[in-house]
């Protein structure tokens, strides 16, 4: 029991370490490919330290089932449901940038929103883990193994493919191939979905997540089929990685050649040459903005980099203050 504690209190911070950085790549691509700043970019910060603050305090309920104490248990329960709160102001801030855009369905868009609606199904499902009574009964199923799966391969996963197609560009200095990308995108989409979301079935009808042995099988031989399919399905899945592998190492060598900001994105990597040299940028930059200035009307397009000097009449405005 104590070396569960041990490694929960250190393995459940650690899911949330994976995930964390993939809610920050997502937010740049969102904004970038919307069109728009980022709405609500406050609470989207504090919902990012609240979700790892959070995620240090709610490592017991891997351990209902455990026989701890009722009132500890209940403590668990409530921290884990607290997480939803943070996690539910990203999906509105997300939600709230996309309203009104002018999106921009590329390959790192839609891994973006893949990240989203993965997100959101993975975390719905994890407050009813969080319960402890109903945890009771979907302990150690499938059911556990699906909402592991949407929340860090349907969710970090995917932002870490989209984030590669965005950045490629800047490290290699040519685009990876856009049609290939949608087909990469497609296939792994619809091939995570027929594997996982069917694991939430199963696990609500009781299947175990480890079986060591053929005979619990009998028990659930009408559940057969559904299982030849997930496995099907993950082998799809897999297999759809071949088009991302093919894609990202032929581009290093034939992709189109591109300029420093092929997707007119606003952050300070785009100043940079691409590839970036020795140091990163060939000149002196100077920051004169936030990062997410999308639809500013001080400047005719729709995107203006932090590089970028303000107007001459701003800037005397500016200088006067």
């Amino acid at each position: 029991m104590l070396w569960q504690h041990l490694f929960w209190f250190y393995s459940h911070p650690a899911v949330y370490i994976m995930i964390l950085p993939a809610m920050g790549m997502v937010s740049d691509m969102v904004a970038c490919f919307a069109r728009k700043p980022i709405f609500g970019y406050k609470p989207m910060v504090y919902s990012i330290s609240g979700i790892a603050g959070l995620g240090f305090i709610v490592w017991g309920h891997h351990m209902f089932v455990s026989g701890m104490n009722p009132v500890l248990g209940m403590t668990f329960m409530v921290a884990t449901m607290m997480i939803a709160l943070p996690s539910a102001v990203k999906v509105f801030n997300w939600l709230g940038t996309l309203w009104g855009g002018k999106i921009r369905f590329t390959t790192p868009m839609l891994f973006s929103l893949a990240f989203i609606s993965m997100f959101i199904i993975g975390g719905l499902s994890g407050i009813f883990m969080a319960a402890t009574p109903v945890d009771i009964f979907i302990h150690d199923t499938y059911f556990i193994v699906a909402h592991f799966h949407y929340v860090l391969f349907g969710g970090t996963a995917m932002a870490v493919f989209g984030a590669i197609y965005f950045w490629f560009p800047k490290m290699f200095g040519r685009m990876m191939n856009e049609p290939l990308g949608k087909l990469h995108f497609f296939l792994t989409f619809i091939f995570l979905n027929g594997t996982f979301f069917t694991m939430h079935i199963l696990g609500a009808v009781g299947f175990p997540r480890r079986l060591a042995d053929p005979y619990p099988y009998m028990t659930f031989e009408h559940l057969r089929p559904m299982n030849v399919f997930m496995t099907w399905c993950a082998i799809a899945m897999v297999a759809s990685q071949a088009i991302f592998a093919a894609n990202f190492f032929l581009s290093i060598f034939f992709g189109p050649k591109v300029g420093r900001n092929p997707w007119g994105a606003n952050s300070l990597e785009w100043a940079a040459p691409s590839p970036p040299g020795h140091g990163n940028f060939d000149f002196q930059p100077v920051v004169y903005r936030g990062p997410y200035e999308y639809g500013s009307p001080e400047v005719e397009t729709d995107y203006y980099p932090q590089n970028q000097p303000p107007p001459p009449g701003r800037a005397a405005v500016k200088a006067e203050h």
